[in-house]
């Protein structure tokens, strides 16, 4: 009877250690470095080829470029106010909000108020501003390949085309390929959207997607090879350059359900920025819930060419775990970042860009290694 057990406990362990060295788990805790000052709000951050990093500071309105070895923080172009469509307004930005890397380290700068993503070099000197704008909506690309080729989600296709009063609930929305510089557009891929229901603000009642909901999501590679992560069943499937699929396998996830204090606290929070735009005080709002979380939040692509998805957290949980997928649609790894974190980007050889909030509110910038 002990030799059974004592069997049956070893063969468990062996079990485990197995599925461990499968996909292990691995726990960010300090960081190999960090910068010495903090900032008001961290965009995203790209890594440059002398290990500089790029990013926007959304609190600041800049576009800086930032030094570990020195900690030197230096602005990137001018400020502007105002910026019409008509206006070439060459080395200005008026709201940086997403830096993106080309090749040559050339750096995009995705500008959310100027609806337009401009090109600087590595010494911060303006170069020119990508065309194709308004192709499948205003919402600039964030994603493209080494050929230049942008990838977004288009909006238009949602969003616009009604005629008054009329209602339609959109199930998927398209993936576009625009060349650079073209107004024209390929669909290349459908995203699944959440359900749709009707929510109340004011005296308005209209069609909006259910919180909390399960959405496909996607990314692209430099050979232009895309993923798309499933919310309906936690797969992740990729699209090679040649148009073939390869569907990932569904891997389970824990349920966790939306709770009423979460449903309140939404709603408070757009409260709050609707009276910022304008609105009055205690305007009734309602919204359609899901009962449960979809299983990832947001998704990132790293140099190896692997999707990463942050795992839908439970209301109170401030500890971020992202699942690494590979090629094949299954897991890799999961990255546990330290508490209160969030995942800024990435840079060669596994160097991962963590973004922390401090106690004054203000964030701080550290480089971890991942490998």
């Amino acid at each position: 009877m002990m030799i059974h057990r004592f069997t049956a406990m070893a063969l468990s362990a062996l079990a485990l250690a197995c599925r461990d060295a499968e996909s292990p788990h691995v726990v960010l805790d300090q960081p190999e470095t960090a910068l010495n000052r903090t900032f008001a709000q961290i965009s995203n951050i790209v890594e440059l080829s002398d290990g500089r990093v790029a990013f926007a500071e959304l609190g600041d309105k800049t576009f800086v470029v930032a030094d570990f070895k020195t900690g030197a923080v230096t602005p990137i172009g001018i400020h502007a106010d105002t910026i019409t469509p008509a206006d070439s307004a060459t080395g200005k930005h008026k709201l940086p909000g997403y830096v993106l890397r080309f090749s040559g380290d050339t750096l995009g700068l995705i500008d959310f108020a100027a609806e337009r993503t401009t090109l600087w070099d590595a010494q911060g000197r303006y170069l020119l501003t990508l065309g194709g704008r308004g192709v499948g909506g205003h919402n600039q690309p964030t994603n493209y390949d080494a050929r230049g080729n942008a990838y977004k989600e288009d909006v238009r296709s949602v969003l616009g085309g009604l005629e008054p009063g009329e209602e339609l609930a959109f199930d998927s929305m398209a993936v576009l390929r625009i060349p650079r510089g073209d107004t024209l557009a390929d669909t290349v891929a459908r995203l699944k959207l959440p359900p749709w229901g009707r929510g109340q603000f004011g005296e308005q009642v209209k069609m909006v997607s259910t919180i909390f909901a399960g959405r496909d999501i996607f990314g692209v590679l430099p050979d232009g090879s895309l993923w798309i992560a499933r919310g309906s069943d936690n797969a992740v499937d990729w699209l090679s350059p040649a148009g073939q699929w390869v569907r990932g396998p569904s891997r389970s996830y824990e349920k966790i359900p939306v709770s009423p204090r979460e449903k309140e606290v939404f709603l408070e929070r757009l409260r709050e920025q609707m009276a910022r735009m304008g609105a009055p005080a205690g305007i009734e709002l309602s919204y359609p819930f899901a009962d449960e979380k979809a299983p990832f939040t947001s998704g990132q692509t790293n140099p190896a060419g692997e999707a990463w998805l942050e795992r839908a957290r439970a209301f109170g949980d401030s500890i971020p775990v992202w699942d690494v997928i590979g090629r094949d649609g299954k897991l890799i790894r999961s990255v546990q970042l330290p508490k209160g974190s969030q995942l800024g980007g990435f840079g060669g050889d596994g160097r991962t860009y963590v973004i922390r909030r401090e106690e004054d509110g203000r964030q701080s910038l550290g480089r971890y290694v991942v490998r």
